[in-house]
């Protein structure tokens, strides 16, 4: 659990540095998708489509680019400096 807060603390911290989106911070939930798994796991959420400002960046090509960046650059990131490898 402790090593995929630490994987979505970076992926937000880039993320949000890509796309200088609204920081709504890192929560824990008891998803069955990251609940049963034994590698590093997080769900990603960058905004809500009925939200007028969201909803016309999350319909931008460009925008979606940078949260791709952001995410990518985040989980190298862990990968390279916080991810035990065996």
């Amino acid at each position: 659990m402790e090593l995929s807060r630490t994987l979505a603390a970076r992926v937000l911290s880039y993320t949000l540095g890509a796309t200088a989106a609204v920081n709504r911070g890192v929560r824990s939930a008891d998803f069955f998708v990251i609940r049963y798994t034994s590698v590093p796991a997080i769900l990603v959420e960058m905004g809500y489509l009925s939200h007028p400002i969201e909803g016309q960046n999350l319909r931008n090509p460009h925008y979606l680019d940078r949260i791709s960046y952001g995410i990518a650059r985040g989980i190298l990131e862990y990968l390279e400096n916080d991810h035990p490898f065996k």
